[in-house]
């Protein structure tokens, strides 16, 4: 069982939008790396002599990105990500799925909540969506 991974030695990484994200953020709870699809119809009629099959292909690859953290008011990687997704401010991120691992590498757009529960420490949550405005095309799985 030594190749199973566990959720703990993933790593998330913010920087420089432009640039691959090298600053390791230890302030994160929960992460999820989401990939969709979006289909375009390609059924054709063919020769009327049967009755098509619908068929479809990949049009579009949908990506997000979503992670938590605990407010800690003495982390300032977390108040980088806060001001920046709150001033829609491009940041770069990065995921591996473990130190040699592979996973996500862009820049992204923030979207947060604060969570402020009754029984329980504060929780910023952020879902994270690729940009391209620095001029850098994201990379889904290197």
């Amino acid at each position: 069982m030594a190749n199973v991974k566990m959720g703990f030695e993933g790593l998330v990484y913010r920087g420089t939008a432009g640039s691959t994200a090298t600053t390791l953020l230890e302030n994160i709870k929960d992460v999820s790396y989401n990939l969709d699809i979006e289909k375009g119809n390609t059924t054709v009629r063919g020769d009327s002599t049967t009755i098509p099959i619908e068929t479809e292909d990949v049009s579009v690859r949908k990506v997000s990105i979503e992670f938590n953290m605990i407010n800690d008011t003495t982390d300032t990687d977390l108040e980088t990500i806060r001001a920046a997704a709150f001033a829609g401010t491009i940041i770069a991120l990065r995921l591996k799925d473990h130190s040699s691992g592979k996973g996500f590498d862009g820049d992204v757009t923030l979207s947060v909540g604060n969570s402020l529960p009754l029984a329980g420490e504060q929780d910023i949550s952020f879902t994270a969506t690729p940009s391209r405005s620095s001029g850098r095309s994201p990379s889904l799985y290197v």
